[in-house]
């Protein structure tokens, strides 16, 4: 990678690590290092879903993205300089053609470079990919039409546990890849256009195209059945007792997205065992993963008590540290949070607002470092700042873990036969799961 490329990697995964709690990726090694590559990538995460790529991929993609973003201010520097390529849309208002849109996608795409596209033209706050666009296809057929040879066709679907959240989990999928001069040769007669002119090429390809970025993105009817189908996974997944392990986001997505394609009668079994274990997880305060690493008995509950407060008792000194540098920052990520917009415009405001507060923040902290000590004083800023931030966030993951588990064990320690029962319900769902799959 270039110096600037690899500088922007840094950037986005500082970026990242701070965001989210953990992102898990399925891709094939080097799968996006070399070649001319387009990729199709779901769009349900507006300004985090750029960010998610850049940190995933073998190097920096070039974005295609609305030319509106280069309106607001300090973001037309950003995508200049991580190369993106803006895109016009009548409804942005404007009467610019698209003509050099597609003239820089194909000098991309023969310059070997990874061009990547969210095909829908929109952020969706559904839980699965609107159709998508054939501009696509139409930029893939241009640019081998313009003499760009072995394209490949790729597919990004990224699943949020929850988007607007921070510090929540994220799964993405990459791959579903397609040979360009294959599909071509398949889809076209003897003596027919091979380029964007022949429409039954573009929209036979847009088709595949949507096909395969179902299969890697979230697919799924409605919320209801996308959380029901995702907790039962996590339920079938999880171990016993001293087999027991934190499942991964990306092996719940997978194993949903297969109960998914189950037939009806087998969905409905599994959906129905799962409302009843809910139901029974609910009434007793405690999560799957709590009941089946046994904080059930008394103790496994004492020895996670005892672990979490010693923990916690390291963590206070450096946490009120990072609750005094970081309070107004917390404050306002946490108004930002209040506000009243869907999911997918939260999704960009609260990361954009929490990187800039927090950024200004830093720099403030610095610059009274700088005041007090000179390099002496940055060095200290540098050094505590970081350890302050981790220990808030780890002392209120662990606060908020440990108050939920002792609610459930004061609700459960007189109800053996509830427990038994528990049991039974938590089985029904693990047999429907492994019926459905």
């Amino acid at each position: 990678m270039k110096r600037s490329d690899r500088i922007i990697k840094k950037i986005v995964s500082w970026a990242v690590a701070a965001l989210y709690h953990r992102v898990e990726v399925r891709q094939a090694p080097g799968l996006t290092e070399t070649g001319p590559q387009l990729a199709n990538a779901s769009h349900f995460g507006g300004f985090t879903d750029p960010l998610l790529l850049i940190y995933t991929m073998d190097r920096v993609p070039r974005f295609v993205a609305r030319d509106v973003i280069w309106r607001f201010i300090g973001a037309k520097q950003v995508m200049n300089w991580v190369g993106a390529i803006p895109i016009h849309k009548p409804e942005d208002g404007g009467r610019s053609s698209n003509d050099t849109m597609f003239a820089s996608t194909y000098d991309a795409l023969h310059d070997d470079q990874l061009v990547t596209i969210f095909p829908e033209g929109i952020t969706v706050d559904d839980p699965s990919i609107a159709h998508i666009k054939t501009g696509s296809a139409r930029i893939a057929l241009g640019a081998r039409a313009a003499g760009v040879q072995g394209i490949k066709l790729l597919s990004a679907g990224i699943h949020y546990e929850n988007k607007a959240a921070l510090r929540s989990e994220v799964f993405i999928d990459i791959g579903w890849e397609m040979d360009l001069d294959e599909e071509v040769r398949k889809r076209v007669e003897p003596g027919d256009a091979e380029d964007a002119s022949n429409r039954e090429l573009v929209r036979g390809l847009t088709d595949e195209m949507e096909v395969r970025l179902r299969k890697a993105a979230p697919d799924f009817a409605d919320w209801q059945t996308a959380r029901s189908l995702s907790s039962a996974a996590n339920v079938a997944l999880r171990g016993f007792g001293k087999d027991e392990r934190e499942v991964g986001h990306g092996d719940r997505e997978r194993l949903a997205t297969l109960l998914d394609e189950a037939t009806s009668e087998e969905m409905i079994a599994v959906t129905d065992a799962m409302e009843v274990y809910q139901a029974d997880l609910d009434a007793m305060g405690f999560t799957d993963e709590m009941l089946m690493s046994g904080l059930n008995t008394a103790s496994r509950f004492i020895a996670y008590i005892v672990r979490t407060f010693i923990i916690g008792l390291i963590l206070v000194p450096f946490a009120l540290m990072g609750v005094i540098a970081f309070a107004i920052p917390m404050a306002i990520v946490w108004l930002i949070g209040r506000l009243k917009v869907d999911d997918a415009v939260m999704a960009t405001i609260k990361p954009l607002g929490a990187l800039f507060v927090f950024l200004v923040a830093w720099g403030f902290w610095m610059w009274r470092g700088w005041g007090a000590g000179d390099f002496q004083g940055i060095a200290a800023v540098l050094l505590l700042l970081p350890v302050g931030l981790y220990a808030v966030i780890a002392f209120a993951e662990r606060g908020i873990l440990l108050a939920h588990a002792i609610r459930g064990f004061r609700r459960s320690r007189s109800l053996s036969d509830v427990y038994g029962q528990i049991l039974v319900h938590r089985q029904a769902v693990v047999e429907a799961v492994a019926s459905a799959a």
